[in-house]
């Protein structure tokens, strides 16, 4: 009995072994190459850079203004849900719009016909989102908490609050990238009803202003989607316990937060595999060449 179980151990290890290397590793491999390649594009380096800037003038312009509900600056306060909204946005819309338009240049296609490809493909681009979520989040945290007071007063506890929300924040995002993505044929209408979509997001969850000064519809609204409550749970980390006076209930609501985006989480984690089997599916050389020559002919 116990040879059997021993044997049947090594066949789970080996399986898990062959499963590394033949997918996982090399799609880590590729994701950290491609986030590293970033680093060295001025391009990249500058949106990074800029994108981070602009949020944190905008706090620091605010750093004297404080609101009598909360005690708190508008400035601290914005830190929470400005880190909220990067998440949701390079892990959800920057995901969706890189599978898109990998879809459109044929690298999906290329990566369908290779042994473990499709594989190698999510694991390498959820590795990209997540490395480059981190360095997104460091360009803003580390300069907020310097030039904003009381932008963290979480103390000890608010540190492994914080990162596990960040991590289920970015769980409950990849995957729903990866499902928009497949979705998507037109990566150019990301860039416009996409952006216009997260734009009213910003606007209705909290991540400028307190959401007790907007009507009860709208914050009801906003309580439906992950941007709110990752942008909740993160004030919750890291204010001090007058700042819950400018949520909704006038409360922190901790364990609301974790089950709504683990809810999110799992959605995602049920519809991405799907959706991306049935584009993988569909994918062939022919509707790559009537995409190509669709784009074409907009120009």
């Amino acid at each position: 009995m116990s040879e059997a179980v021993s044997g049947a151990g090594e066949r789970e290890r080996e399986a898990a072994r062959f499963a590394w290397g033949h997918g996982y590793g090399p799609g880590v491999r590729r994701g950290a190459t491609e986030f590293l390649n970033s680093l060295r594009t001025p391009a990249d380096v500058g949106y990074y850079i800029v994108g981070s800037a602009v949020f944190l003038v905008v706090m620091f312009l605010n750093r004297h203004s404080v609101e009598e509900t909360t005690g708190v600056s508008a400035g601290a306060l914005m830190l929470p849900g400005v880190l909220g909204f990067t998440i949701i946005f390079g892990a959800l819309f920057g995901l969706a719009t890189a599978v898109s338009t990998e879809r459109e240049d044929g690298t999906l296609l290329r990566a369908k016909s290779l042994p473990h490809g499709t594989t190698g493909y999510v694991v390498g681009q959820s590795t990209r989102a997540a490395l480059e979520v981190v360095l997104s989040l460091v360009l803003l945290l580390v300069p907020g908490l310097i030039l904003l007071d009381n932008a963290w007063s979480g103390g000890v506890w608010g540190v492994p609050h914080a990162a596990s929300l960040v991590l289920l924040g970015v769980l409950a995002s990849t995957p729903l990238g990866f499902a928009v993505g497949s979705l998507v044929k037109n990566p150019r209408a990301l860039g416009g009803w996409g952006f216009m979509l997260m734009s009213g997001l910003v606007g209705i969850s909290g991540t400028f202003f307190p959401l007790s000064v907007l009507p009860g519809w709208v914050a009801g609204l906003a309580q439906v989607f992950p941007l709110y409550w990752l942008g909740h749970g993160l004030r919750s980390a890291m204010l001090p316990d007058a700042a819950a006076a400018g949520e909704i209930n006038g409360s922190w609501q901790v364990w609301e937060s974790y089950a709504v985006l683990g809810a999110w989480a799992l959605l995602g984690l049920v519809l991405a595999p799907v959706l991306l089997r049935r584009m993988a599916r569909r994918e062939s050389g022919a509707s790559m060449s009537a995409r190509r020559e669709t784009a074409l002919q907009r120009y």
